[in-house]
């Protein structure tokens, strides 16, 4: 899925304009961005969270020549997959498609914006 497939999604489950639920997407990346920078973690519940690694500086070798090579320190993030994101991935079933707290008025409408056909309970 790329950006632009979900603004498209985002938009029609908002019911506003791609051009607003691109600002949206935004807003939000901006916000998880800036926040990884200034706190290093951001935690969304139920989906999972982004931290950021720190790797030490060190010396390391060239593997064709052998020669030293001094990396610095870098950091990079890491996203971990929360408690219901997992079992969404890993479960066989397809009663979970869509998270199991939404109300039933919710699965109905995402199901019917996104050609989801499958009975909800």
């Amino acid at each position: 899925m790329t950006r632009s497939d979900l603004t498209t999604k985002l938009s029609l489950r908002m019911n506003v304009s791609k051009k607003e639920a691109d600002k949206y997407l935004t807003a939000i990346l901006d916000t998880i961005m800036f926040n990884l920078e200034k706190e290093g973690r951001v935690v969304v519940q139920g989906f999972g969270s982004f931290r950021i690694n720190e790797h030490k500086a060190r010396v390391a070798k060239k593997p064709i020549t052998g020669e030293p090579l001094y990396l610095p320190l870098r950091k990079k993030p890491v996203f971990h997959a929360g408690k219901e994101l997992r079992e969404l991935i890993n479960n066989d079933s397809e009663d979970m498609i869509l998270q199991p707290r939404r109300k039933k008025e919710e699965r109905q409408n995402f199901n019917s914006v996104h050609g989801v056909s499958q009975t909800v309970k």
